[in-house]
């Protein structure tokens, strides 16, 4: 079972008490790796003992963490930071019920969920730091630019960032889930009714579904953006056999300092997978002319 699915499991158990200590505990970890007790005190304006109540409850929950090392106190763990969100979706009448998990990647998990409306829909909770701090931190520059940041933290920059990115893709007729909503880590998505690319042995037409591919980075160079990690893994395949691009966390502006290797990489991820599975072979310098011009 997944973290979200033990969250929601949750969602109508928790005491007032214990919800404000655990935001209590999500507020100080902006500022602390292990948040003590003085500040929850602070946040919360509780009694001590109705304080520590609370996080005897959460932990047993095992929505916390507790440290001793080097002090004592306390962080969020998934389950919690994920409780928060869901918590807020549902209180803002977007999100009505949790469905199963339908994807995990190295750094996101992906559900299925109902809305309010009753309408079927993807939720992507990041998950950064799952692998690697450092390697997170080394790949994106709108985390490398900040001091001390937390993994929740981390996560939340990522949802924001992929939320503005993929609004002004899909917004700019490149072939993308529609974006609803985002809250913490969170973003609620249109449901991906499709294959990954990798796990597609055969296509009716690879070199039309190329070119579909093609198509929709040279709609998101036009807008002024490049995907900078595109790859079959990124890569949908619809029932209807269109093409779906995914995963925008990563995105820059085409006027990035390296925004020419990045754009080359893309292309050349993308050619060498249907050359290598598919037999389809394309000039790199034309399709390169062709995407900036």
């Amino acid at each position: 079972m997944s973290s979200a699915e033990k969250a929601a499991r949750l969602l109508l158990k928790l005491e007032p008490e214990e919800w404000m200590v655990l935001q209590a505990v999500e507020r100080g970890m902006a500022n602390y790796s292990i948040v003590p007790m003085t500040q929850l005190l602070k946040y919360t304006k509780m009694p001590d003992r109705d304080v520590e109540f609370s996080l005897r409850a959460l932990n047993k929950k095992d929505l916390i963490w507790r440290s001793f090392d080097p002090y004592h106190g306390y962080i969020l763990n998934y389950s919690g930071y994920d409780l928060l969100a869901l918590n807020a979706l549902a209180k803002m009448n977007i999100l009505n019920s949790l469905g199963r998990q339908i994807g995990v990647g190295k750094e996101s998990d992906i559900l299925d969920a109902i809305t309010d409306k009753g309408k079927r829909v993807a939720l992507k909770f990041h998950r950064l730091g799952r692998t690697s701090f450092r390697e997170t931190r080394r790949r994106r520059d709108y985390i490398k630019r900040r001091g001390y940041t937390s993994w929740h933290y981390q996560s939340r920059l990522a949802a924001k960032k992929e939320f503005s990115v993929q609004t002004r893709v899909h917004n700019g007729s490149v072939s993308t889930p529609q974006p609803i909503h985002q809250n913490r880590h969170v973003i609620v998505m249109e449901f991906i009714d499709g294959y990954n690319l990798n796990d597609v042995s055969r296509l009716d037409d690879p070199s039309s579904f190329l070119e579909d591919i093609l198509e929709n980075v040279r709609a998101t160079f036009r807008i002024g953006l490049i995907h900078a990690d595109l790859s079959e893994y990124n890569i949908i395949v619809q029932k209807d056999s269109r093409v779906l691009l995914i995963d925008w966390p990563q995105a820059i502006e085409v006027d990035h300092p390296n925004a020419e290797n990045i754009l080359e990489r893309d292309i050349r991820n993308v050619l060498r997978f249907f050359q290598r599975k598919f037999k389809v072979h394309r000039c790199f310098k034309k399709i390169l002319d062709f995407i900036k011009n």
